[in-house]
């Protein structure tokens, strides 16, 4: 079990009075009907026109077109394990484990990963979740653009812990009462994949595992393009979510996939906020946080860049331009206790 820091320690917060801050965290059900209800219509539209075209050669572009709409699973059931998503309890459940499955999400490992991921984000030998180690693995950096790398060793631990074994990593932040719950959410997690392996051989066609699980491989480099960036070259051991995270300006389309993750800086900030309040949140604490990326395609050579550089010296990494640091009071906590 790896020995985590005090959950006491100070981290930089925006000059955001606490009366103004509770009008961001009101939840609805309509957004996320709004964003999850027209993500499954393109994704039922561009899955079966995939289908009709299948086994030409036109459905090798539909399925591709398919497999990244596909991946916009992934901010959604991130939402939902925040439980942000949804007002209602149950829709933030249902599609946590919906969206999630379509990756192979491991449910109560994420939950347990992704606390520690906000409460020390990019701290050294304690977030399980940091995209780039120093030095890097390209090799896995790579791969990861058709989900090689973390997607086999995410199936891997759901093996293991839907037959009942902890897998070292989860060991280190997963509560051993949280182990029946671990194992239970595996075996779920599974069941779609299982059965549509088992409809594959049946019927003897690739469809349904082209329609389920496969798409996070085959559609996953715009996804990846987007996830490695929020944080991989910056800065790390530094109570200060500005310079470990990335935040950036996109067009409303990207937007609408990514549910305005892009406002990453103030997602980590402030994690309860609802994706939807984001912008919002954005436009009145801007003057405390770096300048936004515009779009990915310079901060990816950027980062690209550093990450090649830490080859030889692992302590490079891109130092963001902040207005004046606050020094930390007592108020302003780690964001994952906002």
């Amino acid at each position: 079990m790896i020995e985590t820091p005090t959950t006491s320690e100070k981290w930089f917060t925006c000059d955001l009075p606490r009366a103004e801050f509770k009008t961001f965290l009101r939840r609805d059900d309509l957004h996320g009907f709004v964003y999850f209800g027209l993500w499954l219509v393109l994704l039922v539209a561009s899955g079966a026109l995939a289908v009709s075209l299948y086994p030409t050669w036109w459905a090798l572009p539909a399925f591709i077109l398919y497999g990244v709409i596909y991946t916009g699973n992934n901010p959604r059931w991130h939402e939902c394990s925040h439980g942000t998503a949804f007002k209602t309890d149950w829709l933030n459940g249902f599609f946590y484990w919906f969206c999630g499955s379509m990756e192979l999400r491991d449910m109560t490992d994420f939950r347990w990963s992704h606390t520690r991921h906000h409460s020390f984000t990019i701290r050294t030998g304690v977030d399980p979740e940091i995209p780039a180690s120093r030095p890097p693995n390209m090799t896995a950096f790579f791969m990861d653009f058709l989900y090689l790398w973390n997607g086999l060793l995410a199936l891997k631990n759901l093996i293991f812990h839907s037959i009942g074994i902890v897998s070292k990593k989860a060991a280190d932040y997963v509560p051993p009462d949280e182990y029946k719950r671990l194992f239970r959410d595996a075996r779920l997690v599974l069941i779609p994949h299982v059965i549509a392996l088992a409809l594959s051989i049946w019927f003897r066609t690739w469809i349904p595992v082209l329609i389920w699980g496969l798409p996070r491989f085959y559609g996953g480099f715009v996804i990846w393009t987007f996830i490695v960036q929020q944080h991989a070259g910056l800065d790390r051991d530094v109570n200060d979510h500005r310079l470990t995270t990335r935040s950036f300006r996109f067009g409303p389309l990207f937007s609408f996939f990514v549910m305005h993750m892009e406002n990453h800086i103030e997602h980590h900030l402030y994690p309860l906020v609802p994706f939807h309040a984001l912008p919002a949140l954005h436009r009145r604490v801007e003057k405390e946080l770096p300048v936004p990326y515009r779009g990915l395609c310079a901060s990816f050579f950027e980062m690209i860049s550093v990450l090649f550089k830490q080859f030889k010296d692992p302590e490079i990494c891109i130092k963001r331009s902040v207005p004046a640091i606050q020094i930390p009071t007592p108020s302003t906590e780690s964001g994952v206790n906002q």
